[in-house]
């Protein structure tokens, strides 16, 4: 008689899932996932499950991976025996930065059977930016305070370059030197409203934002690449905070003040990240009128003494075109 030895089923997970919520998922705001592995196969003697986390600050993990804990960006959520017809589930629940939108916040699962078994699952949500309430609709279209700020700018480079070639034609030299005296004092107008609009955004913080208790919840150092030959980085701190927002609790991301200046120098981030601890409670303020904007701390900072450029560029600037238009007015015939 001869026996046939039974080949053993191999595990098999591809029923398993991934799933997230909200849809669409907004950059600066929870976004849940749901991971459920699934063994429809045979029995497996030692399966790893491992999560590889997306970019952003994980807040929770809860059910079957609720004691899991990161590591290089990475859970290592479950490892032993996986039998046959057993289930695993797992949520996550991340803080995506709020400058991300239009990434992909993939949160990959990958089931390991040794020695050959590899089986991967993706959630794959596209971050959209989050509805601005300062938006002006014409029709479908939507314009920012900022991109109104700028299309009158423009306007007022172009109607104005316009006037100045008309009036100092046909002086080629007058024309070229008027014209890029007033670009030069556009421009530094634009960069006045810009710091104008800090200024403001500083004042708004001290006397309409509310106070209230934040607890860090995760912190990382921002690294921000500079252009050039030889370019570098500077780097400011950053921290994912609970707070309560009129009575409802609200996760966030804090960063500095807009007006503080980030260094090339990263002790500092780290000093700030010591001085905030993440299981700490701070003081902070959220902004009423949007209360995802919070702040660990307030302006003014010390990119004011930047807007000392525009001023010089606008003097220079007005200067240039008083003279040549003073110049083309004396050139005229009779004066």
């Amino acid at each position: 008689m001869i026996v046939v030895p039974v080949q053993a089923a191999e595990p098999d997970f591809t029923t398993s899932s991934a799933t997230f919520e909200p849809v669409p998922a907004i950059s600066g705001s929870l976004v849940r996932y749901t991971v459920v592995v699934s063994n429809t196969g045979g029995d497996s003697s030692y399966t790893r499950i491992t999560i590889a986390l997306p970019p952003g600050y994980l807040i929770a993990t809860s059910d079957d991976c609720a004691a899991a804990t990161p590591s290089g960006g990475r859970l290592l959520w479950y490892e032993g025996r996986f039998a046959a017809g057993a289930r695993q589930e797992c949520r996550v629940t991340l803080l995506p930065r709020p400058d991300a939108a239009g990434t992909i916040a993939t949160l990959a699962t990958e089931i390991a059977t040794p020695p050959s078994g590899y089986f991967r699952l993706e959630a794959r949500p596209t971050l959209v930016a989050p509805p601005n309430p300062d938006t002006v609709y014409l029709g479908p279209l939507g314009i920012t305070p900022a991109g109104v700020a700028t299309l009158g700018l423009l306007t007022l480079a172009a109607v104005g370059a316009a006037a100045l070639a008309m009036k100092t034609r046909p002086d080629r030299a007058g024309m070229r030197l008027s014209i890029g005296a007033w670009i030069a004092i556009v421009t530094s107008i634009g960069f006045l409203v810009y710091f104008a609009s800090l200024a403001r955004n500083d004042l708004r913080s001290h006397t309409e934002f509310q106070e209230t208790s934040c607890v860090i919840v995760d912190s990382s150092i921002r690294a921000f690449k500079s252009s050039g030959k030889n370019s570098g980085s500077t780097y400011a701190p950053e921290f994912a905070v609970r707070y309560d927002a009129r009575g409802v609790e609200t996760y966030s991301v804090a960063s500095p003040p807009a007006t503080s200046v980030s260094v090339g120098w990263i002790g500092s981030s780290q000093q700030a990240l010591e001085r905030l601890a993440v299981g700490s409670t701070q003081p902070c303020w959220f902004d009423p009128n949007d209360v995802k904007i919070v702040l660990l701390d307030r302006g003014p900072g010390g990119a004011y003494f930047f807007a000392l450029l525009p001023l010089l560029v606008l003097a220079l600037g007005s200067w240039m075109l008083a003279g040549a238009l003073r110049s083309r007015s004396s050139s005229r015939p009779g004066t």
